[in-house]
């Protein structure tokens, strides 16, 4: 007999040559997967970051969105995978969290690879595994088309899809019915003279107010307004350095604030994301010792940044797994119980030297334009210090582990677990969202950068916020995924186990750093031997060792310039520079004058409690100028 899917591509069949529309019902044999259409994913871009993982299984090399910013009323996405046949399709909207990839069944619709069913066709390690990442468009429109083909056909396919949201009392009149509708769907085909291309493309249609509003960006500068009108407590909010602009309400092709972005018209697409990565980056400069996605881009732009981290692209510059001797990075590999040096000889990747192989795609290169914007994977390792520690150069911290889970039941171990990582040590990790751990599943992530490194319990604030780390899963670890891919069941015997060696890895980093800072300390007091040290010297030493510890690196360096712009480099370098013309005349308003002695053991002193870090140019200035006023004060 046949099951209903085999009967509905028949009738795409059938449909093709009559011309007819083929009707039916999108159904799902689960009751909470029913709830898939009122939107299990936390934000609108996770549908962008699905239809592109999609794209990616279906072996693609090239996906490209429209999505008609800063109106979004209309988002199209457009890949060049293999496309999907008729049974592909029917499978598709019949057996919602069904899906045919990592089954035999993906064998015989073309969906997984021959030889191993958690490959694509083309090789990669899949992305999706349960078939209701489509679906993730539920958090923008509830009506969509799809248009497909598959290369050698001579006729692409059309559905029209239009969800149906649930509602636990329509459930609970349904709780007899195995099936549960969750849209319907029309299918047409139609004739197609390019029998060599292939792809499928998504066009999202009729956007939700609330999915527009969201995109746009609309609550921030609803904010702004508010501020404007003096109705926000505390400290007024800056507006975004960046943005797409803003449309009025009524007439989407009216400006109210016009678009500021970091390139220009002519520039090409990978043109623009390096420039758009270069103002952020430089925002250290101008705006905030350490950039912030959230304060420097208005929401489209800051989406384009969290796409760009999640998705299987290029990096900015090279794979960490890529870097020479050249780069002027200390290198280091774990041990089972330390981190040692590793010497590169000549034109020696890291990569080649430990075999680390996650960086292959079988497939070839794999690129997503949004918008005219190249995605590149916003990460880059310096080889200059953003601080002006002693060791002299960033360094990195390389592992490749094969877990002992694949030898124990599954049902305890939950199955073989492999992984590479990397720790990057640099004294400021910019932007902000880039310190923590990123866990990639098969070159893909959901989750963002974890600051406390999957719950790291030891004190060491500020090395973790100087830690920058990859995880690259080659095997396991996606059953520890949550649905909607965004967090993990911390449970899980692979999450565990990655989680115990995360940890095992910042204890042998910071470790490390420890031996490094120690060794230099010893080194500059016997130097320093018989120097006369000040009060304020002693002071400053005493309080930098009591919050720091007594193998922290030494204080920032500080510098006092007339204007204090005139130093921007030494800003990126995380040098404090402060304007002497500003603190000077807030001084002599109060009739006393500024000692440059007790101004850089002041801000050595703020440093060493974390109070400026958090602080922008100016107000690091206002402050310091302040505290300097009151103790200066002759009145």
């Amino acid at each position: 007999m046949q099951d209903r899917a085999e009967q509905l591509a028949l009738d795409i069949r059938r449909g093709r040559e009559s011309g007819e529309v083929v009707k039916t019902t999108l159904s799902v044999d689960d009751r909470v997967l029913a709830r898939v259409t009122d939107g299990i994913y936390r934000r609108p871009s996770s549908a962008f970051r699905e239809l592109i993982s999609n794209a990616y299984d279906a072996d693609a090399t090239e996906v490209i969105l429209q999505t008609d910013a800063p109106r979004f009323e209309r988002i199209v996405v457009r890949d060049n995978g293999l496309g999907m046949s008729p049974e592909v399709l029917a499978d598709l909207v019949t057996h919602i969290g069904g899906s045919s990839k990592r089954t035999s069944k993906g064998k015989r619709l073309g969906t997984a690879n021959l030889s191993d069913p958690t490959l694509s066709p083309g090789g990669r390690r899949l992305i999706g595994k349960i078939g209701i990442g489509l679906f993730s468009v539920a958090q923008l429109t509830q009506h969509f088309q799809m248009i497909t083909k598959r290369r050698g056909d001579d006729f692409r396919t059309s559905a029209v899809v239009v969800l149906k949201t649930h509602t636990e009392e329509m459930l609970a009149a349904d709780s007899d019915n195995q099936v549960f509708e969750t849209g319907t769907v029309a299918i047409t085909s139609e004739p197609a003279a390019d029998i060599e291309t292939q792809g499928t493309e998504i066009v999202l249609m009729e956007l939700t107010p609330q999915a527009r509003e969201l995109l746009q960006g609309l609550d921030r500068w609803t904010l702004l307004d508010r501020a404007k009108d003096g109705d926000v407590d505390g400290a007024p909010p800056m507006p975004p350095s960046y943005h797409i602009g803003r449309v009025a309400r009524d007439d989407a092709d009216v400006y109210l604030e016009q678009p500021q972005l970091p390139w220009d018209p002519s520039d090409g697409p990978d043109a623009r994301f390096r420039k758009l990565y270069a103002a952020v980056r430089q925002e250290v400069r101008t705006r905030k010792a350490t950039p912030n996605i959230e304060e420097s881009l208005d929401h489209y732009l800051g989406m384009i940044w969290l796409l760009s981290l999640a998705v299987p692209v290029r990096y900015i510059d090279r794979h960490p797994f890529e870097l020479t001797a050249d780069d002027g990075i200390g290198f280091y590999s774990f041990t089972s119980k330390s981190a040692e040096p590793v010497k590169l000889t000549g034109t020696e990747t890291i990569g080649e030297r430990l075999g680390l192989t996650s960086i292959i795609d079988p497939v070839g290169s794999f690129r997503v334009i949004l918008d005219d914007v190249e995605l590149l994977r916003p990460i880059s390792f310096d080889r200059d210090l953003h601080g002006t520690s002693e060791i002299g150069r960033p360094l990195m911290f390389f592992g490749k582990v094969t877990s002992g889970l694949g030898a124990v039941p599954p049902d305890i171990g939950g199955g073989a677990l492999s992984f590479e990582a990397y720790l990057y040590w640099n004294q400021k990790i910019t932007p902000k969202e880039n310190n923590g751990c990123l866990v990639r599943v098969n070159n893909a992530s959901g989750v963002l950068f974890d600051p406390s490194f999957l719950g790291y319990q030891v004190s060491e604030l500020t090395r973790l916020r100087q830690l920058m780390s990859e995880v690259f899963i080659t095997e396991g670890l996606d059953a520890a995924l949550n649905i909607d891919r965004e967090s993990f069941n911390y449970s899980h015997p692979h999450y565990q186990y990655l989680q115990k060696w995360v940890h095992f890895a910042v204890r042998q980093t910071t470790n490390r750093l420890k031996q490094l800072n120690k060794e230099l300390l010893d080194a500059r007091r016997a130097a320093a031997a018989g120097h006369r040290v000040s009060r304020l010297e002693n002071l400053v030493e005493r309080v930098w060792r009591d919050r720091k510890g007594s193998d922290a690196e030494p204080p920032p360096e500080i510098r006092l310039a007339p204007g204090g712009q005139a130093l921007l480099s030494d800003r990126e370098r995380g040098v404090l520079v402060f304007n002497t013309d500003t603190l000077e005349a807030e001084a002599a308003a109060r009739g006393s004058v500024i000692e440059n002695a007790k101004l850089e053991a002041l801000v050595k002193v703020l440093t060493a409690w974390g109070l400026l870090e958090s602080l922008s140019w100016e107000e690091q200035q206002s402050l310091v100028a302040d505290i300097m006023a009151v103790f200066g004060d002759q009145r």
